[in-house]
């Protein structure tokens, strides 16, 4: 059915329902006050919904949640931070700024919370909750663009005691007690206390066999205290306090799920099933998680139960290769099988406490009234989390890192690595600013306080902390005079001030620390440390002599020299910083510090992100105004304005950081590890034989584990408990300082963005009313909004040009027409509209240079609501009601990024067939040109074959006389940078290289088409340290499929007995291996086999520069000496690597910016989401029944309640697998009350059928394997309640 029919049908059985009317006279008048002033519901031209106390029980709506099942054009969905968040008419906060601003406020008593917790706190004692649909800017001011939830609390009665008690009980152990006493203590004077209190166990069960409690429980404390003194006939003052305190142990996102992909691009597959896949940042979907920034991989192979066993040979489908030892197969125990499911070693601890305090003045006039109203709300909140899987993964940290002195007992006795948090709230002796890490918080009383436990596996995590406060005051004057002519005018000041604090912090993010094949990180390891003695020099009793001398030419070549080189003058800057670990030690030189650095190669990282608001201030102020004509009996317009301010002011910072534990310089093995603390070397000559990356005898077993080919340092580290200041005693552990911490607001400060703003706006409505008769209203209405704009996060600008640090505020023009009418004869009461809404610059997140920033976009939606109460005089005792929401909108043009699909390769877009989807050392997906890479990873590819030959791991019979002829790259490593050594391309000249083979490249690296400039040098390193030749992969090409994956493990460590299935026909092919031929692609075939025009895959983790060295380092490293030895290599046509159109090599550029346009690498494409429909359900229908019959002298009243949402597009992309799913949901209610006594007692069941209703679905980021977070309904509950009125 089309859009247009179904909303065409919503209108004309909307006013058909509506229109019926005659007379009022059965119907229970609801008194609202949607225009700030008491009226009849059904006489507010204002589309509202408003539920009584009564109606609140009746209807099972204990919270905000539960509004969503009774009121058109609403949804709510909870989030980690704030409680939830209500969106009306699918206007919401996207937001993600300490600035921005909410699409829909609460309101308390008409007075605006601010940052609140109302939303799960439960309706204590209330008169009445108020639900305003559409902007309702001139009277509720900021944020209401949506709409408004307003509620009224009791106040006290002056005429007489009262009182109330109920206590619950129900499933999970559910607890709930509610007094109320209301006290009139004069004539004049009246008190009223409630309370409540609200306990349950978890439903989410922790299936750790070490848990001993389930998570997701309540265990909360709430009062309030409320007074009223009427002073006069005329002056009436009220003043409320409420507090509310919750301590429990809760994730308010109750589940996420995963589809394991195919390779580690992909991670979770999108739109896959809602599978529980075991998830670790570094690794969903691959059989390689990977030791990013290090040379080699770890090993850690899914199930095979979760992504499948071998594909058909030669599909490049090969998830988890057959052969595969099973000590590398990741099995787990206790997975979690449903969304209440999980298993973590700690429960999330979640803190809460809100008070409120408002007082009301009104004074009344002949004619009109005047009213003062001061509110003043902080809220305070805390919450941490540990995700801790010891069991549904059998990932470890390596034996040797766990024999560090770091380590400590796990809660199982294990020995695990320390994780520590840095939460200035809850640890103010542990202030990252100090510490960066809570690990070296100093001890109290024996115990570590920073330290959130030991783990002997990868760990991640999180806290928060929320300190808000808001502070609002009212004036307003509300005429009532005879006539055709009355008016409300007033003004308001809010104050509100915000600091917040989020620190996630992790071990292992990026693998290290955890057990890997050694072959070439130790070989790596070995070889830094090579370098560095070629620096040095040794007395051997003639005098210095430099070891470059005395080491093997090949060791000390000049490309080697300049990595040496570089290294050493990393270690001089340490010694040259202000914040020199090494004070006061004149003998430690710039080769020391080097070796300490080199050391960090085997080292565990704590990695952190750092989130700070420490203020952020808002100064709004407002006049409004309306005028009310009464043009007649039945015509009446309304005319409002309201003109806004809003100052906002930030002082913020956000950062990724690392810190060391497991790592650097251990002073008592410097005899045997060439590292003397009084600055001299060890014999180096007298170890050092045939030094190169392969084989050396420098080391022994004092220097690493295991001796030489061992997995780890065995260094010192740095030392828990103890601050790793900028002088001793603090750095006796000879671990490199920690650099401070920026600024408050320095990248605002380094872009020249003044941390304050301020947003203006005059806004309005007008409304016709029709009274059509005395039951029957008819209204228009045209209507202005406005939400301030403000501050995006914090970004480092010369990482990200053009980037902006504000975003502008919105606008919203909406019409309204609607009916309000009663029908008595039959006791109805059918409120119906339509509506259409025109957004400028709607607030969206959106992913801009790699950074997520808030912007606008325009947006249009439509909708119409229905509201059907009936209550027939015909059957006493049965009451009906219905409601109905239909909406649809369009995103007006608009392209931006979807970081789950980068390159358009789930849509199948025709651009996504130039790219290729890649992970970099941090984890992040990015992309890079499909034909440059392919050329480049075959030439890359061959020279790794050619060294597999030379140390007799055969894989294919080569030579680097082979290569060398059309090989850029190996010219680039071969070259010399000596003058005078230019020779012309394809020269044959031949040299020895540093395998000894006789076919380098025995020219000059200036030479060819661009003689005379500098062609890029190339160290061996480059090759394997930036293109990782271990996964190989392609994107999947469409929504809930997996990509493609082949792996050359056997490459990596010949002796592991692990699988290559890239290249078929070889003596290393293991099955899965294509027959013959190759899976790897290039657009050039390679004459050594690796790739072909007929592969499809490239390698999946290739390093990527940051920073100044975005254009220049990484894959732009190896692109360059492709493009500046092209013409030495003969390359043409579909190999050659070209910057741009620029032959003569001028302005290169590499990576694409906002500015300029790169050749080779991207962070994301735009999509195009012109037309696309907003993430909101297109159809709500909800409808209840109850019936009252006479039992003796019993009235019993069972009700049943049911609700519809239709499903939905999770996101702007409208992905049709990524649908949020429809859900429905039956709740049940049995009320027996006595007539002749003043108890009651309530059954009920919620969620009656136990579905898993998903009101929110988020997606994780690329370096968090993509898995989606989801917001749920609670499972099905049941209890009983007794209450007694007295």
């Amino acid at each position: 059915m089309s859009k247009f029919v179904k909303l065409s049908l919503a209108v004309v059985g909307s006013f058909f329902l509506s229109i019926t009317a005659f007379t009022q006279s059965t119907i229970e008048e609801v008194i609202v006050t949607a225009q700030r002033t008491e009226q009849s519901l059904q006489d507010v031209p204002i589309a509202v919904s408003a539920f009584t106390e009564e109606v609140l029980g009746d209807r099972q709506i204990e919270y905000a949640s539960d509004l969503q099942l009774q009121v058109p054009g609403l949804s709510y969905s909870s989030n980690t931070f704030n409680g939830g968040g209500f969106s009306i008419r699918g206007i919401t906060n996207f937001l993600t700024a300490a600035s921005g601003d909410a699409g829909v406020e609460v309101h308390i008593n008409g007075a605006p919370l601010g940052t609140t917790s109302t939303n799960e706190m439960g309706y204590l004692d209330m008169s009445r909750v108020e639900v305003l649909r559409g902007p309702q800017g001139t009277l509720f001011g900021r944020n209401s663009t949506g709409g408004v939830i307003n509620m009224i609390t009791n106040v006290p009665d002056l005429d007489a005691f009262a009182g109330s008690a109920n206590i619950q009980y129900g499933a999970d152990n559910e607890k709930m007690v509610k007094l109320m006493v209301n006290v009139p203590i004069s004539d004049t004077l009246g008190a009223r206390f409630a309370m409540s209190n609200f306990e349950r166990d978890g439903v989410n069960k922790n299936l750790n066999s070490a848990a001993t409690d389930d998570f997701d429980n309540r265990d909360s404390y709430m009062w309030r205290a409320s007074f009223r003194w009427e002073a006069a006939d005329d002056i009436t003052l009220d003043f409320m306090h409420q507090a509310y305190d919750e301590e429990s142990a809760r994730t308010q996102r109750q589940g996420a799920f995963c589809e394991v992909g195919g390779n580690a691009v992909q991670g979770c597959v999108i739109g896959g099933t809602q599978t529980f896949h075991s998830v670790h940042p570094m690794s969903t979907g691959s059989t390689v998680p990977l030791a990013l920034g290090k040379t080699l991989a770890g090993f850690y192979v899914p199930d095979p139960a979760n992504v499948g066993a071998n594909g058909a040979d030669g599909s490049g489908q090969i998830y988890v290769p057959a052969g595969t030892p099973a000590a590398f197969i990741d099995t787990g125990k206790n997975r979690p099988t449903d969304y209440f499911q999980s298993n973590v070693i700690r429960s999330p601890l979640h803190d809460n406490q809100e008070s409120t305090s408002q007082i009301r003045l009104e004074k009344l006039f002949d004619q009109g009234s005047l009213t003062v109203s001061y509110l003043d709300n902080r809220r305070q909140f805390y919450r941490d989390t540990i995700s801790a899987p010891t069991e549904t993964t059998n990932l470890r940290f390596s034996t040797t890192a766990l024999a560090q002195p770091q380590a400590g007992l796990t809660e199982s006795g294990a020995k695990g690595l320390p994780i520590g948090f840095s939460n200035r709230i809850i640890r103010p002796q542990c202030d990252m600013f100090t510490m960066k890490d809570a690990s070296f918080c100093p001890p109290e009383n024996g115990v570590l306080p920073g330290i959130a436990g030991f783990f002997e596996h990868p760990v991640s995590g999180d806290a928060s902390q929320i300190d808000a406060r808001s502070k609002s005051v009212e004036i307003k004057y509300q005429s009532d005079m005879d006539g055709m002519f009355n008016f409300l005018i007033g003004a308001i000041d809010i104050s509100n001030s915000q600091s917040t604090f989020y620190d996630v912090y992790a071990t292992g993010i990026t693998m290290n620390g955890v057990d890997t094949p050694t072959a070439l990180i130790s070989g790596t390891r070995v070889s830094m440390y090579t370098l560095i003695a070629c620096t040095e020099s040794i007395d051997l009793g003639q005098g210095l002599v430099s070891n470059a001398t005395l080491l093997p030419a090949s060791v000390c070549t000049p490309a080697n020299m300049k990595t040496a080189n570089a290294l050493v003058g990393a270690g001089a800057a340490t010694l040259a910083s202000p914040f020199n670990p090494y004070k006061g030690n004149s003998n430690v030189k710039a080769q020391d510090v080097a070796r300490d650095i080199v050391s960090r190669i085997d080292g565990l990282y704590s990695e952190h992100y750092q989130s700070l608001t420490d203020t952020y201030a808002l100064d709004a102020s407002a006049l409004f105004t309306e005028f009310y004509f009464d043009v007649n009996d039945q015509h009446k317009i309304t005319l409002g304005l309201r003109y806004t301010e809003d100052t906002k002011f930030v002082a913020v910072n956000n950062y990724f950081y690392k810190v060391p534990l497991v790592s650097a310089w251990n002073p008592a093995n410097k005899d045997n590890c060439d590292i003397q603390a009084d600055g001299s070397s060890g014999a180096i000559s007298a170890k050092a034989t045939a030094l190169n990356e392969f084989t050396t005898t420098l080391n022994t077993a004092q220097c690493f584990t295991g001796g030489v080919t061992g997995d780890h340092a065995n260094t010192v580290g740095q030392r828990l408990g103890v601050s790793p200041g900028q002088a001793a005693p603090n750095m006796a552990n000879g671990s490199i300082a920690l650099n401070p911490l920026p600024a408050l607001n320095a990248d605002y400060t380094n872009a020249g963005i003044p941390p304050r703003k301020s947003f203006s706006k005059t806004t309005g409505r007008f409304v016709w009313d029709y009274q059509i008769d005395d039951d029957t209203l008819f209204y228009a209405s045209y209507s202005t909004g406005f939400k301030g704009g403000g501050f995006n996060p914090p970004f480092d600008s010369s990482r990200f040009p053009n980037t902006p640090f504000t975003f502008d505020p919105m606008d919203v023009t909406a019409i309204e027409f609607g009916v309000k009418a009663t029908v008595p004869e039959i006791g109805l009461v059918a409120n119906a509209s339509i509506y259409y809404n025109d957004f400028e610059n709607y607030h969206v997140s959106v992913i801009r240079n790699e950074t997520g920033i808030n912007e606008g976009m325009d947006v249009e939606n439509y909708g119409a609501e229905l509201e059907l109460l009936l209550r027939p005089p015909t059957v006493p005792g049965l009451s009906f009601n219905f409601m109905m929401s239909y909406i649809t909108s369009e995103i007006g043009n608009k392209a931006i990024i979807n970081p789950a699909d980068l390159g358009g390769h789930y849509a199948g877009t025709a651009a996504s067939k130039e790219w290729h989807a890649a992970k970099g050392q941090q984890a992040n997906t990015y992309l890079i040109k499909r034909d440059e890479l392919g050329v480049t990873s075959m030439k890359a590819m061959d020279m790794l074959v050619s060294r597999g030959t030379k140390t007799g791991n055969d894989i294919l019979t080569a030579d680097m006389g082979q290569v060398r002829l059309g090989n850029e790259l190996a010219i680039a490593v071969n070259c010399s940078t000596s003058t005078g050594s230019e020779l012309a391309p394809n020269a044959s000249a031949v040299a020895t290289d540093t395998l000894g083979n006789g076919y380098a490249w025995a020219g000059g690296c200036s030479h060819g088409t661009e003689y005379g400039k500098k062609g890029l040098k190339l160290d061996f390193t480059d090759i394997t340290n930036i293109i990782v030749p271990i996964e190989f992969s392609k994107h999947a090409e469409a929504y809930g499929t997996k990509g493609l994956v082949c792996h050359m493990l056997s490459n990596a460590d010949p002796t592991a007995g692990l699988p290559q299935t890239c290249i078929g026909g070889l003596p290393n092919s293991t099955a899965g291996a294509p027959a013959s031929g190759t899976l790897l692609y290039s657009p050039v075939n390679s004459a050594l086999g690796t790739h072909s025009t007929s592969g499809s895959l490239l390698p999946s983790i290739i390093v990527r520069g940051t920073g100044s060295g975005q254009q220049t380092d990484g894959i732009c490293k190896l692109f360059t000496a492709m493009h500046d030895h092209a013409d030495s290599a003969g390359t043409t046509g579909a190999g050659l690597v070209q910057y741009g159109t620029n032959t003569d090599g001028t302005n290169e550029v590499c990576v694409t910016t906002l500015t300029q346009a790169g050749s080779f690498v991207s962070t994301g494409l735009p999509t195009d989401i012109t037309g696309n429909e907003m993430p909101f359900p297109e159809l709500t229908v909800s409808m209840g029944i109850s019936y009252t019959a006479q039992a003796g002298n019993l009235e019993v009243t069972p009700r049943l309640d049911y609700y519809y949402q239709s499903d939905y597009y999770n996101g702007f992309y409208n992905i049709e697998s990524r649908k949020s799913p429809a859900w429905d949901e039956w709740n049940f209610s049995l009320r027996i009350v006595p007539t002749d006594a003043d108890w009651n007692i309530r059954f009920y069941v919620q969620n009656l059928t136990d579905e898993r209703n998903i009101t929110g679905m988020g997606l994780s980021a690329s370096s968090q394997g993509f898995f989606s977070a989801i917001s749920l309904r609670e499972p099905r509950s049941w209890g009983m309640s007794f209450g007694i009125d007295f």
